[in-house]
């Protein structure tokens, strides 16, 4: 099983990839109706395409696949032109990250950069932690901003026990002030209770965000209140697992950064971006690489799932 990266060169695959993107695919699974693909092209050596697996327009055998350019109108180059191909050489494209996967991007990075390498070596691979998709890991998220994993998760328990579970309608039932009476931030009080505010009405539909593509799914976060990038980005790594998602203005991946490259400083958020261009497309393999082992330096490990109340 391998995870290989590939970069665009053509505009066939607009506007899901364009000239210049890069993209990654593994060979520990098959490719599935609706994905993309890249395979060699059937008639020329040494040349791969892109494509995605479409339904095709008449009944194939088992073992043939159709496929077909995303912008049909500017490329004919797909299975129009050279028939079906055999599904086993289809390769489809990692989008979220799952443990076979986390495992391939790992060594993918690591044999491509000495900093990223050094750190396996030392620290290992760690487990993809996560943390479910929902209304609690956004409030146990609130309450981590500006303050360490323990202190947000100690919060958070109180907020549950308070609450009797943390639900939008245990956060109302609660409101500002109940908030404030055991320990929480006036302004993060006001941010708990406006989010519930907005999923009990339904304007903001998470359970909407796990299928949404990762800028639509950054858009609908952070237009509420109380969430910025930081929390936007932390959510889309870990609870939905995007692949490319690079909190920057996380403080202790800007310093575990630092450690793990060698800098005399520690890198500000666009310093980071730029740095982690060579990361691009699995910069949240990048970021749980760099958090294990700032945390294992410190004697720390990193969140569990059983930090959270279920929604």
């Amino acid at each position: 099983m391998a995870m290989i990266r590939f970069r665009v060169a053509e505009d066939s695959m607009l506007p899901s990839l364009r000239p210049g993107d890069e993209f990654v695919v593994t060979t520990s699974r098959p490719a599935r109706i609706g994905d993309v693909v890249a395979l060699r092209h059937p008639t020329r050596e040494d040349f791969w395409l892109v494509k995605r697996r479409v339904t095709p327009p008449r009944p194939l055998p088992d073992d043939l696949a159709w496929v077909a350019s995303d912008n049909r109108e500017v490329s004919g180059v797909d299975s129009r032109s050279f028939g079906p191909v055999p599904v086993g050489e289809l390769l489809p494209r990692v989008e979220r990250l799952d443990p076979i996967v986390f495992g391939e991007a790992v060594e993918l990075l690591a044999s491509e950069d000495t900093a990223l390498r050094r750190l396996v070596d030392e620290h290992g691979t760690p487990e993809l932690w996560g943390r479910p998709p929902g209304f609690a890991t956004l409030v146990l998220l609130i309450l981590e901003q500006q303050v360490s994993l323990e202190s947000g998760a100690a919060m958070f328990r109180r907020v549950s026990t308070a609450g009797g579970g943390v639900t939008p309608e245990g956060i109302l039932g609660l409101g500002t002030d109940g908030l404030r009476r055991i320990g929480v931030t006036r302004q993060k009080a006001d941010y708990l209770v406006g989010l519930a505010q907005q999923v009990d009405s339904g304007d903001l539909d998470l359970a909407s965000l796990d299928a949404a593509p990762e800028d639509e799914a950054r858009r609908a976060l952070l237009a509420c209140k109380g969430i910025g990038p930081w929390t936007a980005d932390v959510y889309l790594l870990s609870a939905l697992r995007h692949l490319d998602v690079f909190p920057t203005g996380d403080r202790a991946l800007q310093v575990g950064a630092a450690e793990a490259l060698g800098l005399a400083a520690v890198p500000t958020p666009d310093e980071l971006e730029l740095l982690s261009i060579p990361w691009r497309p699995l910069r949240a393999v990048a970021a749980r690489l760099i958090w294990h082992a700032y945390l294992a330096r410190r004697g720390r490990t990193e969140p569990r799932h059983a930090d959270l109340a279920a929604d």
